[in-house]
């Protein structure tokens, strides 16, 4: 190798050293695990008594450390609950009561849904939660599976989740979900 080729290569490989770590800097990615059947379990039997105790039926599915993820059943709806060490949030209330979903549809449920999507920050921390709804159309015959589509994007911070809003697509709920660190109105639990 001549001299000249040899300190391109040196300044080739320490250019790219320096601006490698700015690559990245601020940008999100995806990890996507799935809510489907066969993917989730029954959780442990301490956590399955409390939902049991309910009347409802749970299963654990997948999801990065240090989260849990919960798929909840009643009888025609279903959602996620979320743990986090020693913070739990379930998404119940926003999901079954909440006034906009109500206006949408009947029946919101998460059951249809084949994953869920983690937005994870540039070290690889999730940041944000996006799962599908599907609900049944009131204007149309449910019989037939008519179904109204929505993201329900939920945001982390240290010591809570927030309610990032609902959207109609993919690349919407992934901006409402970005913009997570701004998490600053809390969930009840």
């Amino acid at each position: 190798m001549t001299g000249f080729s040899r300190a391109a290569l040196l300044l080739v490989a320490a250019v790219g050293f320096l601006v490698s770590p700015l690559v990245g800097a601020g940008e999100m990615t995806s990890l996507y695990t799935p809510l489907g059947l066969g993917a989730c379990a029954v959780p442990p039997p301490e956590i399955a008594r409390s939902y049991e105790r309910r009347d409802l039926v749970v299963e654990e599915c997948p999801a990065p450390v240090p989260y849990r993820l919960f798929v909840v059943s009643s009888d025609a709806r279903s959602w996620v609950d979320l743990r986090r060490n020693d913070l739990e949030w379930s998404s119940e209330q926003r999901v079954v009561y909440g006034r906009d979903l109500l206006a949408l549809g009947h029946f919101p449920n998460v059951s249809g849904s084949d994953v869920a999507e983690w937005r994870l920050d540039e070290t690889g921390m999730p940041l944000a939660l996006i799962v599908r709804l599907r609900l049944v159309d009131p204007a149309k015959d449910a019989t037939q599976g008519a179904t109204i589509s929505r993201l329900l994007v939920v945001g982390f911070s240290a010591d809570s989740f927030c309610d990032m809003g609902l959207a109609q697509s993919n690349d919407e709920a992934r901006r409402l979900a970005d913009a997570a660190t701004a998490c600053t109105a809390a969930l009840p639990r």
